[in-house]
């Protein structure tokens, strides 16, 4: 009887033995399987980005976008047509708003550099795939005139139709790249306000502004150029939530656009003529080195 039972525990032991070798030859092989899969992932996601111009569809993220660098284009760009007949298109922007380039960068292709003794970096576009698909996203939106005839001169070399641009409506991601650009937003002291400003040296741009944004122009007799500036408190107010929340900022502005609520609210509170030691001073201290470290990025 004792025999019989040794002999059927060894017989359960064995079953048991191979069960589990085989339930560990089947987990080596699933996580096999499984890491090969990933690898393959890896590779086909490390193979499609390869430096060439992303689809640039007509998908309203798209649509915002390129108004946005239409805009951009318009205050800081630059297309040039060589005498070699090479088109190229530049934008300079300062360092603390490398993020814009990349954007671009990464829909378009091209190469983003330290301009050499400066504190600015050259976004530079200049083989034809990348060329083709940006005139193509920008098309019907670029509204400098000297743009325009830069523009031009490029469409004209490959057959392309150059389209007129629309009038600006509100809603358009235009001015958002156009405030990137040349815009800035500062407040003062003293008078207690708030100022959204954009230099141009061509009115014809500006004018569309004042129509719908409200504010007014000024000439800057010194620098040949003109000023749009906003600064009562609900065309601010209007442009923050109204505007800018739909078509975002891209550059380091948007912070100081993102703090405009929190400055009328203390300044409501009288936290800036509140004593340096007082709780609603320090508040207002800290919000003054939060301001302004923006501008030293």
């Amino acid at each position: 009887m004792l025999v019989g039972i040794s002999e059927a525990i060894r017989s359960l032991s064995t079953c048991l033995l191979l069960i589990t070798r085989s339930h560990v030859l089947y987990s080596l092989y699933t996580m096999m399987t499984d890491s090969d899969s990933q690898l393959a992932t890896i590779e086909d996601t490390t193979n499609s980005n390869n430096g060439s111009p992303k689809a640039n569809g007509d998908s309203a993220e798209n649509k915002k976008f390129n108004e946005w660098l239409a805009g951009l284009i318009d205050g800081e760009g630059c297309f040039q047509l060589s005498k070699q007949g090479y088109a190229s298109l530049e934008i300079v922007m300062e360092l603390r708003d490398k993020h814009c380039l990349y954007q671009i960068k990464d829909k378009f292709g091209g190469s983003v550099k330290l301009r050499a003794g400066v504190n600015h970096l050259r976004y530079r576009l200049h083989h034809k795939a990348g060329i083709l698909n940006l005139i193509n996203a920008v098309n019907g939106l670029i509204r400098n005139p000297v743009r325009i005839l830069q523009l031009a001169k490029i469409c004209d070399k490959y057959g392309i139709n150059l389209i007129d641009p629309q009038p600006l409506t509100f809603n358009s991601g235009w001015f958002a790249g156009f405030f990137d650009s040349d815009g800035s937003i500062y407040m003062n002291e003293l008078s207690g306000q708030l100022f959204i400003t954009v230099s141009q040296k061509n009115r014809f741009l500006l004018d569309a502004l004042v129509e719908l944004y409200g504010g007014t122009i000024y000439v800057m007799v010194k620098q040949g150029a003109f000023k749009y500036t906003v600064f009562k408190k609900d065309d601010i107010l209007s442009l923050v939530n109204n505007y800018f929340s739909v078509n975002p900022s891209r550059s380091e502005k948007r912070v100081r656009l993102n703090k405009v609520e929190k400055f009328y609210e203390l300044r409501r509170l009288h936290a800036h003529a509140a004593t340096p030691n007082s709780v609603l001073g320090k508040v207002w201290k800290n919000f003054q080195v939060k301001w302004n470290e923006v501008v030293k990025k």
